[in-house]
């Protein structure tokens, strides 16, 4: 099994899409996640990542609605427009977290529809606000619908359960049986993203992330996986956290994440 290491575009938007591929392509990584709106033409992007040596994972953003049936449309409408380009992959965030467990069931099976016949890898995010916003519920879902796969972010979690998930070991079990495609950024207690992983102070989330992404790794080999994807995925403000008055970053995400992808091919065993 190989593992392919992505950039998370959405974390430097100001810069010009050709551009910024260019500088990921420099920096060593073998593609880039994109979210792709309705507005834009797949088309010209997947061009753009063919010229620059990068792979392409899309994106499914968040879908609008004030109501489910109003979200359910606008989400087939954005499924419909990157399933009509053939890209490899397809990371959702899907349904809502006040939806219903049968409306957000719902909306899983419809994704699949959508793919099935084709070559098309799509995943869920685990994600705060989507279906999958939990340890506990996701695990209802994976049991509802066993052939669901995810994509695979526990910095939500730990949020959602103020811990770094030592009590929720049945349920991650679960998930990472699921898992397709990793979101690599480290969460804690009280944040999606710490400031600094290889800060001294968040070594143990450092070290719990890692113990997990190995975990993925070691059932994706089992299952049989050819590739697994990883997105080196930590964000911008407000994700990163900013000093008082001025607003000003941090630390910089674009050396953190080229940080992350080299800590990982590292220390993740194959």
């Amino acid at each position: 099994m190989k593992l392919f290491y992505y950039y998370p575009i959405w974390s430097i938007q100001e810069v010009p899409l050709e551009k910024a591929l260019k500088l990921i392509k420099e920096r060593g990584y073998d593609g880039a996640e994109y979210t792709i709106d309705l507005v834009y033409d797949l088309r010209e992007i997947q061009e753009l990542f063919k010229t620059s040596g990068l792979k392409l994972l899309a994106q499914h953003p968040l879908a609008n609605g004030t109501d489910f049936e109003a979200y359910k449309k606008d989400y087939v409408a954005r499924l419909k427009h990157i399933v009509s380009r053939h890209p490899t992959h397809i990371n959702c965030h899907t349904g809502m977290d006040y939806f219903s467990f049968e409306e957000n069931l719902e909306l899983l099976k419809i994704a699949e529809e959508y793919v099935s016949g084709t070559d098309i890898l799509l995943t869920h995010e685990t994600h705060r606000g989507r279906f999958s916003y939990s340890p506990i519920i996701t695990s209802a879902y994976i049991e509802a619908y066993p052939s669901i796969r995810l994509t695979i972010d526990f910095s939500h979690w730990c949020v959602v359960s103020e811990s770094l998930l030592a009590n929720h070991q049945t349920f991650l079990d679960k998930a990472i049986e699921k898992a397709f495609h990793i979101h690599a950024r480290v969460g804690n207690q009280q944040s999606p993203q710490v400031n600094d992983p290889f800060a001294p102070e968040h070594a143990e989330a450092l070290e719990r992330h890692l113990e997990w992404w190995q975990k993925i790794v070691d059932s994706a080999k089992k299952r049989g996986l050819k590739e697994l994807p990883i997105t080196c995925e930590f964000g911008p403000v407000p994700y990163l956290p900013t000093l008082p008055y001025t607003n000003q970053p941090v630390a910089s995400i674009w050396d953190i994440n080229y940080k992350i992808m080299n800590y990982l091919r590292e220390n993740l065993k194959v």
